[in-house]
């Protein structure tokens, strides 16, 4: 394994983003021009490519959308559900910027056992020397165009300032960050030549599943946590949700699980996003898909229980999934 994973930050999109913005406060209105040049660097440019994907569960973001998102946002609201959404926090850090930036600044490097914690992290969830092949990784710091605390892309790893509060600590950043970059892994083992549409469906919840229960810690009804007793940077009204209505939940789970054998690959897709990656789910709303909650459940219960080397097998071919998970899970959680 290489001595240490690469990872440089890049910072420059947040001084002119700021300085943007404490004049637009100061004048009570922004200059667009300014904002349009602020919108096209590189930084950004980044972030628009990522929103711009495609199948990107809610909905992307153009940059006619991001311009009248930052000239409006304390005017109206926005048909862009991500921006809607965005919308009352990104008043909150505005309202809040000055002393905001103290803290910045304070997740702008890593110390060697600031690695060393991402490095074990990851060697924990992921196949043995799966990150000797790393890229040298970015970490982006910017005020973002969208909602999320952050995301990979390519081997880029997004982080809002405007959602840094959320983090209580440096811990918190460095387990978020090892849960990003795990998602660089697992998602280039999600369908591939062979899988049913119902092993899909499944591997939709390894995606997130994985990263949370080995990167996050967090322990569900019937699956313990994988480390010590702390869980990092999970939503705790959405996990409260989700425990409480679990049963219920995981009916709903089993039966799209069922009906995806008449379905095409795409069509699983479009099934998971709509069902189990909204901002809305069963009337409520939530900051953490139902995917994470549950991946972690049906997807760590297999680690804990057989190791992560039959956990990737697994990954690889779903069938082999539902048999190891039926003689684990309890009888009404079976799938």
């Amino acid at each position: 394994m290489k001595n240490s994973i690469s990872i440089s930050f890049n910072t420059a999109a947040i001084q002119p983003m700021i300085d943007w913005l404490l004049e637009r406060k100061k004048n009570g209105h922004g200059d667009e021009g300014a904002l349009r040049k602020i919108l096209s660097l590189p930084d950004y440019q980044v972030e628009f490519a990522r929103y711009g994907m495609a199948n990107l569960p809610v909905c992307g973001i153009a940059f006619e959308e991001a311009v009248d998102f930052f000239m409006n946002f304390d005017k109206k609201d926005f048909e862009n559900q991500r921006l809607q959404y965005k919308k009352e926090s990104f008043i909150r850090f505005y309202q809040d910027i000055e002393s905001r930036l103290e803290s910045i600044y304070a997740f702008t490097c890593l110390t060697d056992e600031d690695r060393k914690l991402i490095e074990t992290l990851l060697e924990n969830g992921l196949p043995d020397k799966a990150i000797e092949d790393t890229p040298e990784l970015n970490i982006i710091l910017i005020v973002s165009i969208g909602n999320s605390m952050g995301w990979p892309y390519d081997h880029y790893i997004d982080y809002d300032l405007a959602n840094l509060d959320s983090f209580k600590n440096k811990e918190d950043f460095l387990h978020v960050t090892a849960h990003e970059i795990h998602h660089l892994f697992i998602g280039q083992m999600l369908g591939g030549e062979g899988v049913s549409p119902e092993g899909f469906f499944l591997q939709n919840f390894a995606y997130e599943g994985l990263a949370v229960h080995f990167m996050n810690n967090l322990g569900t009804p019937g699956k313990e946590k994988k480390y010590d007793d702390v869980t990092y940077c999970m939503n705790e009204g959405d996990m409260a949700f989700y425990e409480e209505h679990f049963d219920e939940i995981f009916t709903m789970i089993r039966d799209d699980y069922r009906s995806c054998g008449g379905k095409t690959l795409e069509e699983v897709t479009d099934l998971v996003a709509a069902h189990y990656e909204q901002f809305t789910f069963m009337g409520k709303s939530i900051k953490q898909y139902p995917t994470y909650y549950f991946g972690c459940y049906m997807w760590g219960l297999l680690d804990l229980h057989y190791g992560k080397q039959k956990l990737f097998e697994a990954i690889a071919d779903p069938k082999m999934f539902v048999e190891l998970y039926n003689k684990v899970a309890a009888p009404k959680y079976r799938l």
